[in-house]
């Protein structure tokens, strides 16, 4: 799809023993014209749409598709040398790319794409929760009894060394949501602190770039090469704004802390937090720039609107107490001191000595 479909090409010519007469397309055509090829267009097609039309189905390729040569007299050279001249491309990219239905096979078939992608995305996000809980407990198991002694130590290498260690096995694992899957529940079991979570999680968003590069240099085209790299040096440039300063470093560790806090309270946070991160903020931000597309006074007028209303809320939620009235000072103070034990445990000091 993203190549584009094939432009048409009106002939000034055609082979009248293999064609159908050019006067004759427009009407219905005579049963003896049925057994002619419609020669009443033809299409150029570049040779790398032409091999992704071979790459959708080579028996398709080879059955349907119906060259120009012997067919179109005029004009003469019907396409550039270096593309394809076919009489139907236009209908084999309509039938084998745009209706081509994506789920061709599996339980989820008859129900169409539509029906079979909710299918199998509410079958997938059962399995992943199921796997989520089971690996939680599973953890529980065995941390909670033998390993929690090697946790305990673990916890006390250098932040970069942490982050090298994410980076590492992200790169053997070669998925960064394997490993942050996995040092979520270690979190929320009380063996890994926030602050060893976090150059781990770092180093994890660097080590998942080395999958797509390798993907890119096995292609190793410009595109792809670029789009690798770009991916590369976000999460580089990501490291080094959030992490070296502690200053900094406190600014996503001081959010999820406060985040966990108020989920700890309200269950409905996680969600929220998911459907303002992932959905309305991203969202805001494409209608902002659509609207910048059609009228830049208009995206000038909305932006500033839009920063307005948040300043006005971030005033009130800090100065003006708007927090306190979602969870009280007592039980933030409280939340904290919970937390700040939990670490000091997994630190393996005393309560006195911290």
């Amino acid at each position: 799809l993203s190549w584009g479909a094939p432009t048409a090409v009106a002939p000034a010519e055609v082979n009248s023993t293999s064609c159908r007469p050019l006067s004759s397309q427009s009407r219905v055509a005579h049963p003896l014209d049925r057994s002619l090829a419609d020669c009443s267009r033809f299409y150029c097609v570049s040779h790398e749409l032409d091999h992704n039309f071979k790459k959708i189905s080579e028996s398709a390729y080879k059955a349907e598709l119906v060259g120009c040569d012997g067919h179109i007299l005029a004009p003469l050279q019907t396409c550039p040398s270096n593309e394809h001249c076919y009489l139907n491309a236009g209908a084999y990219f309509h039938h084998n790319v745009e209706a081509r239905p994506i789920i061709k096979g599996g339980f989820a078939a008859g129900a169409g794409d539509l029906g079979g992608g909710i299918v199998a995305l509410v079958l997938a996000l059962t399995v992943l929760v199921g796997g989520l809980f089971g690996l939680v407990r599973l953890l529980h198991m065995l941390f909670m009894r033998k390993a929690k002694g090697v946790i305990v130590k673990a916890t006390k290498f250098n932040d970069y060394v942490a982050l090298l260690i994410g980076l590492v096995v992200t790169v053997s694992v070669q998925s960064s949501s394997v490993v942050t899957s996995a040092l979520t529940p270690l979190c929320g079991l009380g063996l890994l602190p926030l602050v060893k979570m976090l150059p781990m999680t770092l180093g994890a968003n660097i080590g998942t770039t080395v999958t797509a590069l390798l993907a890119a240099l096995s292609i190793f085209t410009h595109d792809a090469i670029h789009i690798a790299l770009c991916h590369l040096f976000f999460n580089i440039f990501g490291v080094l704004i959030w992490f070296p300063l502690p200053a900094m470093r406190r600014v996503p560790l001081g959010a999820a802390s406060l985040l966990g806090l108020y989920a700890s309270y309200y269950r409905a946070v996680p969600s929220c937090y998911i459907l303002v991160a992932f959905v309305l903020l991203p969202g805001t931000c494409l209608g902002v720039s659509s609207i910048f597309g059609a009228d830049l006074v208009a995206g000038v007028v909305v932006s500033l609107v839009i920063l307005g209303i948040f300043g006005a809320f971030e005033f009130w939620w800090i100065h003006r107490g708007g927090c306190y009235m979602v969870l009280s000072r007592d039980a933030r103070e409280e939340g904290k001191r919970r937390l700040e034990t939990a670490d000091r445990r997994i630190r393996g000091e005393s309560a006195e000595g911290a």
